[in-house]
């Protein structure tokens, strides 16, 4: 067995199955690397409160790192443990105060604001993360139905959103983790004013841009990236890089797998995220993470 003390995984196209749901394949593995003192990390784009109960549950799951790397959370006290068989994850009951945030890397809030006032007169869906939660602009939720993307990610998307009146007025306060920007589908496989997002992003050069799994554009602060916040973490574990694996599929994880000794790509990856991976495994519908780490993990 390699030397390995941490294990890092996204969680939509890699981790979960297209339908949202992590299988008790995938549940046994990572028990059996926590069970072996073996540190097990969500590194995803969703905000905490978007990560399921059934992730959450998984024993030895004590790290979330959210927002692509915005937020780094430690679990505080124990999660009741859902039943092995049950594979669902499509429940969000588990509260934000069971964790504890041990570091943030926060947009700019006059630029990110000027930045959601332009999106916002594309018909486009500019989502902006706050405090471990996902928030929605009333007069853009209808765009969902029209997304190209399975009806459990549009189900997800639903559940995990607050919807708000008056965005700009709601976000003068506020913290802003990260913004996400979904698209609506021309019906001809193309994301309705995609271009002008691209465009619009361009002003902004303090925030990165990268593209997540259902083919949105994440912005962050420059700092907020799943690599940059692995590598905080593994320093406060006392973890050398060599000694943690990463799986991913997306663009936004291509900072993850570099960072890491081992960084694996999904077989349904983008090309890029393969390229700048070590290791290609099967696909999430084929349960990729666990066919690799049986594979070493004996």
């Amino acid at each position: 067995m390699p030397d390995i003390r941490l294990i890092a995984y996204d969680l939509d196209g890699t981790l979960l199955t297209e339908n949202k749901t992590i299988t008790a394949r995938t549940k046994r593995i990572l028990k059996k690397a926590s069970e072996a003192g073996i540190e097990l990390v969500v590194t995803t784009g969703r905000a905490l409160s978007g990560v399921p109960d059934a992730v959450k549950q998984i024993p030895g799951c004590n790290y979330v790192i959210t927002s692509n790397g915005a937020g780094i959370y430690k679990k505080i006290r124990e999660l009741d443990q859902t039943d092995e068989k049950n594979d669902s994850a499509e429940s969000y009951t588990i509260p934000n105060d069971a964790y504890t945030m041990i570091t943030e890397h926060l947009m700019d809030n006059e630029k990110a604001r000027a930045m959601l006032k332009e999106l916002g007169k594309l018909e486009v869906m500019p989502d902006p993360f706050v405090d471990g939660r996902c928030y929605m602009r009333a007069d853009r939720a209808y765009l969902v139905e029209k997304m190209a993307v399975y009806d459990a990610m549009k189900q997800y998307i639903r559940d995990s959103r607050t919807i708000v009146e008056d965005m700009d007025e709601f976000l003068k306060d506020k913290e802003i983790q990260k913004v996400t920007v979904n698209f609506a589908d021309d019906g001809k496989g193309n994301r309705i004013d995609a271009d002008k997002v691209f465009e619009i992003a361009k002003k902004y050069p303090e925030f990165v841009a990268v593209e997540g799994g259902i083919r949105n554009i994440e912005f962050s602060a420059s700092k907020a990236t799943k690599g940059y916040a692995l590598t905080e973490l593994l320093e406060l574990l006392d973890i050398d890089a060599s000694q943690a694996i990463a799986f991913g599929d997306s663009e936004n994880d291509i900072s993850m797998l570099q960072t890491v000794g081992t960084g694996v790509a999904m077989a349904n990856s983008l090309k890029i995220t393969k390229e700048a991976a070590d290791a290609i495994t099967l696909s999430n519908e084929e349960d990729g993470v666990a066919d690799y780490l049986e594979k070493i993990l004996v």
